[in-house]
């Protein structure tokens, strides 16, 4: 009777504990440096609990509570993280200015071993849904952000953004190893991180991500403007705000919800790491799509002449900040494919050259217009930024693109090279990965007789 009792106040004791709220700092090592974190647990928080982290401005602190307040947790039932930033240089506030913030350079570093510390240390104490871990930053923090969204969206299942975009020395990388939900809110009036360069990231982020180019939108007249670039097939949206009368804030009532967290909440909430996407696709530029004008989004698109199709501009720091439209890769194995319609017999040649450093082209191969094309091409560098261009020898009839995709492909799927077909059969049927089929192999990837090959 008393090892009885002793087991039901020890039971009620620990539920009790994990009921009340909790709003402290903890101090955990990682790879052997100190580093604070804020932990705030709503009352009454249920077991299997979503976990958002929430990233400060450069100069603030995780004291603040932005951009995710409590107040929302508190509603949603959900556990809030306020990571703290070391101490770094910021060169824009001045030479040898030292403040808290982010490494957001769109690559794995310190902050994202800390962040995935973060996330252990809480599991040890409170019960929580790996599947629902968040991301969302105010400025330096929301630049942290798409940087968290590039290094580990299969960790984090969506991200939000107020008033902070990769630029400057935090260079613009969307390199990310699958498709990740995205919601961007900026205001009108930011000249600090400047609404006037959001554009390029919409444009970026809608082309990597494969979403429709042409939003949905909702105004507000005096409040803000909505714009919903939808997912298409494996992908996900990206959700842009523009508020009016905002500055550089990290809070704004300028949203459907009228609170920005909320809104933060109500878009991260649709969202697991279940929730079905095309794991290999890197860049589905929808550039076909009905009332869109690609050539106002960095794209040059001339069917009529012997440039027929360009992306991707050279960086110039000066004038946009690193806010540029480019291809953007890592080191691994891909494939470009599109289809093309034009007058029979007219071929193209296809490249894919890097835009810094060595200039190195990684593709550079002529096709048949007509036929639905998946070209190979592997990059080398660590990371690097491309332009695609198409062109052709003479400008004689109209040639038009769709479904341009490109996707990583797997090291398991290792393909034979081969410069000819003379290993099948007359009557062998050819199929490009897309699934269409003729009698001759594809220029790039083919499935016949069970077999694939790789035609150069």
């Amino acid at each position: 009777m008393n090892k009885l009792f002793l087991l039901s106040l020890l039971l009620l004791t620990s539920l009790s504990l994990f009921a009340a709220k909790i709003d402290k700092k903890v101090n955990i090592t990682v790879n052997g440096e100190s580093r604070i974190y804020r932990l705030y647990v709503p009352e009454g928080v249920k077991e299997n609990s979503p976990l958002v982290f929430s990233l400060h401005g450069t100069g603030n602190s995780c004291d603040e509570g932005n951009p995710f307040v409590t107040d929302v947790a508190d509603n949603v039932g959900c556990i809030v993280v306020y990571p703290q930033g070391e101490k770094m240089s910021f060169p824009f506030f001045g030479p040898g200015a030292m403040l808290p913030g982010w490494h957001s350079v769109g690559e794995h570093s310190k902050d994202i071993d800390f962040f995935k510390a973060i996330i252990e240390d809480v599991a040890k104490s409170y019960s929580i849904d790996r599947k629902r871990i968040y991301c969302c930053g105010f400025s330096n923090g929301g630049m942290m952000t798409y940087t968290v969204a590039n290094v580990c969206p299969d960790i984090f299942a969506a991200f939000a953004s107020i008033s902070g975009f990769p630029l400057n020395e935090f260079h613009l990388h969307h390199t990310s190893s699958r498709p990740f939900p995205f919601l961007h809110i900026h205001g009108k009036n930011d000249g600090f991180v400047k609404y006037s360069l959001v554009p390029t990231i919409v444009d970026n982020i809608v082309a990597r991500n494969g979403c429709n180019p042409v939003p949905e939108v909702k105004t507000v007249n005096g409040k803000y403007r909505k714009s919903v670039y939808a997912a298409t097939e494996g992908s996900f949206p990206y959700v842009y705000y523009e508020v009016d009368g905002m500055e550089h804030w990290p809070y704004t009532n300028g949203t459907d919800e009228g609170n920005s967290a909320l809104t933060m909440w109500n878009f991260f909430k649709q969202y697991t790491l279940d929730t079905p996407r095309k794991e290999t696709l890197r860049w589905r530029p929808n550039i076909h799509v009905d009332g869109w004008n690609p050539s106002a989004h960095g794209w040059t698109i001339t069917p009529t002449e012997s440039t027929i199709l360009a992306f991707g501009t050279a960086e110039n720091t000066q004038a946009n900040q690193n806010v540029y439209h480019s291809l953007q890769f890592e080191k691994g194995k891909y494939v470009l494919s599109f289809s093309t319609q034009g007058t029979e017999g007219q071929t193209i040649n296809v490249k894919i050259q890097r835009l810094t450093g060595n200039n190195n082209t990684v593709l550079n191969q002529e096709v048949q217009v007509g036929k639905q094309v998946e070209l190979p091409f592997e990059i080398t560098d660590p990371w690097g930024e491309y332009r695609l261009t198409v062109t052709r020898k003479t400008a004689e009839g109209a040639v038009t693109f769709q479904n341009i995709e490109i996707y990583a492909q797997s090291q398991s799927s290792a393909l034979p090279n081969t410069s000819s077909s003379q290993s099948f059969t007359n009557n062998s049927t050819f199929y490009s990965l897309s699934g269409q089929a003729q009698t001759t192999p594809f220029p790039g990837l083919n499935i016949t007789a069970g077999r694939k090959f790789l035609l150069r």
